[in-house]
């Protein structure tokens, strides 16, 4: 690499610049050809339930997996579905459509080589946050549980595609973040001024994604100050950016779950002792919801727990 071509890819990173960051790299994985055609196709003015039906019954596995996940406590329906068309019928073709991205997004999503990225905490992480926040939503937003879950489960989707298209500029961030307390956006804002959640925003773009999950994606770094100056509050941006908050499987950092629930009661106005209840609940139905998406178990036990001790450190019974 010539030292031009150096100098334009420093600005880039260091200006946030993601359109000249990703220009003339192959790291930013395509939509598989299964979720650009159920994107476009949900875009449209009025979707086909036909079609749609038959996208997502032609993709290899998607459609049994469709039909685990709404058959499970994730939907807790009262009688089960049996094939897409009924899966459609019952939830309609906004939930279907989340949950087929989630699948969709999961595959598509590149490994980076070396020791700093744990794929499987990555995504035992971003199931627990994706729990977390429907969670949240069910009492702040009712009716928009599996818009939050969706949310939730991709708003990390930069951090692998940074660590593979950046690796010499973003690794010394992961690492970072790998040996220490700090938030990875927090890292990242003081090296570079913009954090994952915006270059996620600008690859959700790229991908077509809904201007709303767009948003979702970007903004679920954001501090309450910023969310309240955009005006964002009433959003799914609030129970999203909160269930960012929980701690790693990879340090269940006591201050992490502290700031957890200090945001869910002061800005949701969840009772402490409800919180705690959800928080149980979540715990009990993410063991399956983990082996749907092919999950081992590690210690994502360890993480509710923390977050149940944050309550009862503060003379709370759990």
């Amino acid at each position: 690499m010539n030292i031009i071509t150096k100098i334009k890819r420093h600005a880039a990173v260091a200006g946030g610049n993601f359109a000249l960051m990703f220009k003339d790299t192959d790291d930013i994985p395509p939509l598989p050809a299964a979720a650009a055609r159920l994107v476009a196709e949900i875009n449209r003015p009025e979707p086909e339930i036909v079609q749609l039906e038959k996208i997502l019954s032609t993709t290899p596995g998607l459609a049994a997996k469709i039909i685990k996940t709404v058959n499970s406590s994730l939907f807790a329906l009262r009688s089960p579905v049996t094939t897409i068309r009924h899966a459609l019928s019952m939830l309609g073709l906004n939930k279907i459509r989340e949950i087929a991205l989630a699948y969709t997004v999961m595959d598509a999503m590149p490994k980076p080589k070396g020791g700093l990225f744990d794929e499987e905490a990555f995504w035992i992480d971003s199931l627990i946050m994706a729990m977390l926040a429907k969670s949240l939503t069910r009492k702040f937003l009712p009716g928009q549980e599996e818009e939050a879950f969706v949310a939730a489960l991709l708003s990390d989707l930069a951090v692998p595609v940074l660590l593979s298209a950046w690796h010499e500029y973003y690794a010394a961030i992961l690492d970072e973040w790998n040996s220490g307390p700090a938030r990875l956006c927090e890292i990242e804002r003081k090296q570079f001024k913009w954090d994952h959640g915006q270059a996620g925003a600008w690859i959700a773009k790229s991908w077509n994604f809904s201007e709303e999950m767009i948003c979702y994606i970007g903004a679920h770094n954001l501090v309450y100050a910023k969310i309240t100056e955009y005006e964002l509050e009433e959003t799914l941006v609030l129970p999203v950016s909160i269930a960012s908050m929980v701690p790693s499987i990879l340090k269940p950092d006591p201050q992490h779950a502290d700031r957890f629930i200090a945001a869910a009661v002061q800005m949701l106005g969840i009772a402490r002792h409800d919180l705690t209840e959800d928080i149980h609940q979540v715990k009990e139905s993410f063991h399956e919801i983990r082996k749907l998406f092919e999950l081992p178990d590690r210690n994502a036990d360890q993480v509710f727990h923390s977050l149940v001790q944050a309550i009862e450190d503060k003379g709370e019974p759990a």
